[in-house]
């Protein structure tokens, strides 16, 4: 996560950011505006604490010190800018609000949290899907009333949607929309899970992990499983074989069950086909004619029968060695899918007409119409599919955001592709098994 305060002067020649990143060693960053000067200056300031209370309260200081110096906080809010320029706005005293409750939430007791909140109840920040995530995480954590707590994250979850939906910007500070909507998942699957509805706690865990995985919602996922779903143990097993060594998952590995699963695993035949498919989640058919309205466009047939087939699952690969997954899309996340990719492709690019030319020119495909269909677990690569008009409707391609130009394994449909993939798996093919996050010896 990077917390990023943005300071203008006129005439705006020394312009600063001020940048505040939480974690194991949190620290603060001091950037010049200076995208455009010939020479770059370097950082004002860089300096790591060994507390996030300690880097809070730099933080604050800094932020009054370039107030004290005539500088005025912006509007802006994405990191990696390096230029404020032409007409920096100032911030509303609400959003300020907004980042002092989030900073608070990183460092400072309940206490003190339940304070900002109380103090920003009446302002624009508390309809706001980072204050209602925030009110509920302190609520959970201070093991008040869950039925108060379900009903924050639940309205997190619905605000954060109906404003994608609507195309109405939402304010989170630094946070990624992703980032953010998977922290409010999570904080919901605590509070189902502490109301005993375990069925809907797994599943908020699991959609947090698809939009943004990590080592503690990972674990959660696992211990969930063991403790409520034993048909399904062996997915827990199989996440802490691969995860286990970064730590979270010792109340799954510690359970006789587990050592079991080791031993099996050993016995494993290396000629066995090495995948299996995961829980279905089949896809209705009303939950299929609204994604194609909102894309725009019809789903190939075959992939639209895999989605009323399999829906959300996943393709486990599991072999003596290593395993990962690959996790194919819920169908109400193909529009935000296909819009994230064509943002990522064309970041740098001052003229999207520019990508646009180069994709058709290259691969004969709209970019616009790429819809990234399956992930790699843990991996920034994915199955795409084209569902632009053409020879090329329904092609499937791989791609990787280190390449984010290249599209690779060209395939004349779904099914081509995922033959591909599953023959590719069972001769233990390398290029297969590496786009599929597994790197053997």
């Amino acid at each position: 996560m990077h917390l990023a305060k943005f300071f203008h002067r006129p005439p705006g020649d020394d312009d600063r950011e001020l940048l505040l990143m939480p974690g194991g060693t949190p620290s603060i960053a001091g950037i010049y505006m200076d995208e455009g000067r010939p020479t770059m200056r370097k950082d004002f300031l860089r300096k790591d604490f060994s507390s996030m209370k300690g880097a809070a309260a730099a933080y604050r200081r800094h932020v009054a010190e370039l107030v004290a110096a005539g500088y005025v906080e912006t509007t802006h809010t994405q990191y990696t800018l390096r230029n404020l320029l032409p007409d920096p706005q100032p911030k509303p005293d609400w959003q300020k609000g907004l980042d002092e409750l989030m900073i608070a939430a990183l460092s400072a007791p309940l206490k003190e949290q339940q304070k900002h909140l109380v103090a920003l109840e009446n302002t624009p920040a508390a309809r706001e899907p980072l204050y209602l995530w925030l009110a509920a995480h302190r609520a959970y954590a201070a093991d008040e009333d869950n039925a108060m707590t379900l009903r924050l994250a639940e309205q997190a979850r619905d605000t954060l949607a109906s404003r994608r939906a609507g195309k109405t910007p939402h304010y989170a500070w630094s946070i990624a929309e992703r980032d953010l909507e998977a922290r409010i998942f999570e904080v919901l699957s605590w509070a189902l899970l502490r109301a005993g509805d375990t069925v809907a706690a797994l599943a908020a865990i699991e959609r947090a992990c698809s939009i943004e995985p990590s080592q503690d919602r990972g674990s959660l996922r696992a211990t969930i499983i063991c403790d409520h779903f034993p048909d399904r143990q062996e997915e827990a097993f199989d996440a802490a074989f691969k995860y286990a060594e970064f730590g979270g998952y010792e109340d799954v590995t510690e359970r006789p069950a587990y050592a079991e699963y080791l031993e099996r695993r050993k016995r494993q035949s290396k000629s066995g086909k090495g995948w299996r498919w995961g829980t279905r989640k089949p896809a209705t058919e009303a939950e299929l004619a609204k994604v194609e309205a909102a894309l725009g466009a019809e789903l190939p047939a075959d992939y639209r029968e895999f989605l009323a087939k399999y829906g959300s699952c996943e393709l486990q690969v599991r072999l003596a060695e290593d395993s990962n997954e690959l996790c194919f899309i819920v169908p109400s996340a193909l529009v935000q899918e296909r819009d994230n990719l064509f943002n990522y492709i064309a970041r740098t690019e001052e003229n999207p007409q520019t990508v646009e030319d180069y994709f058709r020119d290259e691969y004969g495909i709209s970019v616009r119409d790429l819809v990234p269909i399956a992930e790699p677990a843990q991996h920034s690569r994915c199955v795409a599919i084209h569902l632009g008009k053409g020879e090329r409707y329904g092609w499937c391609f791989q791609w990787d955001h280190d390449g984010a130009w290249e599209l690779d394994q060209a395939t004349p449909s779904f099914d081509a592709a995922l033959k591909a993939l599953t023959s590719g798996i069972e001769r233990r093919d390398k290029a297969t098994l590496e786009f599929l996050g597994i790197y053997l010896d």
